[in-house]
């Protein structure tokens, strides 16, 4: 296995020329699994505020959607169940 470099430029994949929004992007990196510090620094937007995005019921809503989707369909009801009994989750 190689060397990962952790430290890689977002826009080769997330570019910011994209009409999606750094908020959209943040719901993606989020649903992949980053932390709010590593969307931050990803996005060029202050950790606090993909924490601060992370509180609001419509952007954590979108971030399971976007998990839900990238399982499939056979382990959505199990995590849909889990989420909703720890409250929504967050960092």
């Amino acid at each position: 296995m190689g060397n990962v470099n952790t430290h890689d430029d977002a826009s080769t994949v997330l570019p910011l020329s994209s009409k999606v929004s750094r908020k959209e992007r943040a719901a993606v990196l989020l649903a992949l699994g980053g932390t709010s510090t590593i969307a931050g620094r990803a996005l060029d937007v202050d950790p606090s505020t993909v924490r601060r995005w992370r509180q609001t019921p419509d952007f954590r809503a979108t971030v399971t959607h976007l998990r839900l989707r990238l399982i499939g369909d056979d382990a959505a009801a199990t995590l849909a169940a889990v989420v909703a009994s720890q409250g929504g989750g967050g960092e």
